[in-house]
């Protein structure tokens, strides 16, 4: 029996490194590393087949069906399917999704100009959340409301490394912050920027219906604080920087968090968005690309 993260991730997310190249650079020790890091490396996915949902284990080209959630006592049941016969969703159903503003030095400008003034770094990470009733999985479309269309407002897409809950957690310390993260995903914090200029919150410009994709897998074993991220509109990419850059690191951002709100199982945190996002329209194809993850893309159709 495997207790979700921990029995996959040896007690946490672990600190795999980042680039390819960088595991290369030793030569063959190097090579052997990176191989070493890949057999510790766990990919969850929450699927639909023959009308049932499954939590599996992505391998190859299968995914394996196992008994639990991830983040919960499990078994494999013996059963698989190929990733091609599946209908793969978004990978938790979080109970709360907390997301980081203004978490890149790169994309202060881009604020700032949301907001018509200078904008600071700011001293401790600012969260703000999101509903549950938002997300939407791999390939699902992101619906822009028919007002979008009636007041002219401008959406974008904000590509994300998005971290999973893996145990209850409140009061972490910096020390064993990523103790109680079960693995990465990737997500699209979808924003309404008139909206979240004018309005007294962002209910609507941030948890609009389908404003959080996330997925296509929940992965192991990985840095957070070390993986590239990259957002494409169309094919073209968007915003790409690595989440070395985050101006508040995930072991602050889950102990900043964790000090007044407590996290479960299968929350979510959204970590913030770099550089200038891209207004996204009916037509269009967002993709989010985080390493070692894959690729979580989505459709943008809007409401008749």
């Amino acid at each position: 029996m495997a207790v979700g993260g921990s029995a996959a991730a040896g007690g946490g997310i672990g600190c795999k490194g980042r680039r390819v190249n960088d595991m290369i650079m030793g030569g063959n020790l190097g090579i052997q590393t990176f191989q070493e890091d890949l057999r510790t490396m766990t990919k969850y996915a929450r699927y639909e087949h023959d009308g049932g949902v499954s939590y599996g284990i992505v391998e190859g080209n299968d995914v394996h069906e196992i008994s639990a959630a991830p983040y919960e006592e499990y078994e494999r049941t013996g059963h698989s399917v190929g990733l091609g016969d599946v209908r793969l969703l978004a990978p938790v159903m979080p109970g709360k999704i907390i997301a980081i503003g203004r978490n890149y030095v790169s994309h202060l400008a881009h604020s700032a100009s949301l907001v018509g003034g200078d904008i600071d770094l700011p001293k401790v990470p600012e969260p703000f959340f999101k509903t549950p009733s938002s997300v939407v999985g791999p390939n699902d479309p992101i619906v822009l409301p028919r007002e979008v269309t009636e007041e002219g407002v401008l959406v974008e897409e904000e590509a994300e490394l998005t971290l999973v809950i893996g145990k209850r957690c409140r009061r972490a310390t910096q020390e064993d912050a990523l103790d109680y993260v079960l693995g990465v995903t990737c997500g699209n914090d979808v924003s309404a920027r008139n909206w979240q200029r004018g309005d007294l919150s962002w209910w609507r410009a941030k948890s609009s219906d389908t404003f959080s994709p996330i997925g296509p897998y929940v992965v192991t074993g990985l840095d957070p604080d070390n993986l590239l991220l990259t957002g494409r509109v169309n094919g073209e990419v968007i915003q790409q920087s690595g989440t070395d850059d985050l101006a508040h690191n995930c072991r602050r951002i889950i102990e900043f968090v964790s000090s007044v709100v407590t996290l479960e199982p299968g929350d979510v945190i959204m970590t913030g968005t770099p550089g200038e996002p891209g207004e996204i329209k009916r037509g269009d194809v967002v993709e989010v690309e985080l390493e070692g993850v894959g690729t979580l893309s989505n459709p943008v159709i809007a409401e008749e």
